[in-house]
Order: structure tokens, then C-alpha cells, then sequence
């Protein structure tokens, strides 16, 4: 269950990122609302990988030593999720900005997209199969 969870978090990624940038180029509300709402699915997969990853987990289990110790499970731990969040946020303030019609919408969708690419574990393969 958690290699389909991740496969299906990795390809979700490809589409964020996709539409990430169609609502910056076109920051209306039809192709924020793609962005938002797909970024939306990526963090419920997140989430539901938190429970059943087995790093995820072994790193909370021993969490004071994951925190002290930088490396892929303090990523994990405290770094990908919280940037996922709050380029949630920020894309769906981008969305109800352009719902409204106003441009500040292609600002907030910018922020997100940049904290999305920061976030994204570039060390994991791009692609798995």
C-alpha cells in the first residue's frame, strides 16, 4: 500500500506543478481552481503517506534524535509537510483572489508554486516506476 501511495503522490506532483504554472500564466479562477484543488489531493496523499511510511514513522518514533541529526527523515519529518501546507494556503488564497478578479491572485499563486519547488524532495527519483 505504501509503494501505490507513493507512486500515485509522485505523478500527483508532475500535475501540480503543471497547473502551478498554467495559473500563473493565466491566473484565473478555472486554472487556479486546478492548482488548488490538485494541490489539494497532494496533501491528502501526504498525509495518508505519513501513516503508512515507514520512515515517516521510525522517525517519529525516535523523534529528538531525527531532529538533531539532518538527513532525509528530519526532511521528511519537518521540512516537506510544512511546506506542503502552506503552499496550500497560499494557492487557495490565490484562488479566492482570482474568483474576485483581482491580480494579486498571480501573486499568491507565485508564492506557492516557489515554496512547492522548494519543498519538493529533488534527491528522490523524478519519476517512479
Amino acid at each position: 500500500m505504501f509503494e501505490a501511495i507513493l507512486f500515485v503522490h509522485n505523478l500527483v506532483r508532475w500535475a501540480v506543478l503543471a497547473f502551478g504554472l498554467l495559473a500563473l500564466w493565466r491566473f484565473r479562477a478555472r486554472e487556479g481552481a486546478f492548482f488548488a484543488h490538485t494541490l489539494t489531493l497532494q496533501v491528502v496523499l501526504g498525509i495518508l503517506l505519513a501513516f503508512v511510511s515507514p520512515l515517516f514513522q521510525g522517525a517519529l518514533a525516535n523523534l529528538e534524535a531525527t531532529m538533531q541529526t539532518p538527513g532525509e527523515a528530519r526532511y521528511f519529518v519537518a521540512e516537506h509537510w510544512v511546506g506542503g501546507l502552506v503552499a496550500l494556503g497560499l494557492a487557495h488564497a490565490g484562488l479566492s483572489q482570482a474568483r474576485k478578479g483581482r491580480p494579486q491572485a498571480r501573486i499568491f499563486f507565485a508564492l506557492a508554486l516557489a515554496l512547492l519547488i522548494l519543498s519538493i524532495p529533488w534527491f528522490r527519483p523524478l519519476l517512479r516506476l
